[in-house]
């Protein structure tokens, strides 16, 4: 019995059409690295994905606050804090959230 993994709403594909379908693999990664990565991917329990999916979004937060402080050397921690999360939720929901806070990112 294959595994089947779900991508999007209503998409559901088996990791072996990968093989024969290379429109489902990632651009930047070689087929046979992509393939071994599902693999590995789908012998993994589900906390260890969580966990896995938890500390890559901290890797990219903590980039992204690095790019911020690069380009506004003069913010204090919390101000970086501020100005990621304007990045992730976007202008009009951090305005509505915080009003026009003079924070840049």
């Amino acid at each position: 019995m294959s595994t089947i993994f779900k991508f999007k709403k209503d998409l559901y594909f088996d990791v072996s059409v990968m093989k024969t379908d290379t429109t489902l693999l990632p651009f930047d990664t070689p087929k046979d690295s992509a393939i071994k990565q599902f693999e590995v991917l789908k012998k993994m329990d589900i906390n260890a994905r969580a966990e896995m999916t938890f500390e890559l979004s901290d890797n990219l937060r903590s980039i992204i606050e690095s790019g911020i402080q690069q380009r506004h050397p003069d913010y204090t921690q919390d101000q970086i804090k501020l100005a990621a999360l304007r990045l992730t939720i976007g202008n009009d929901l951090f305005n509505q959230a915080f009003g026009e806070c003079e924070v840049l990112a």
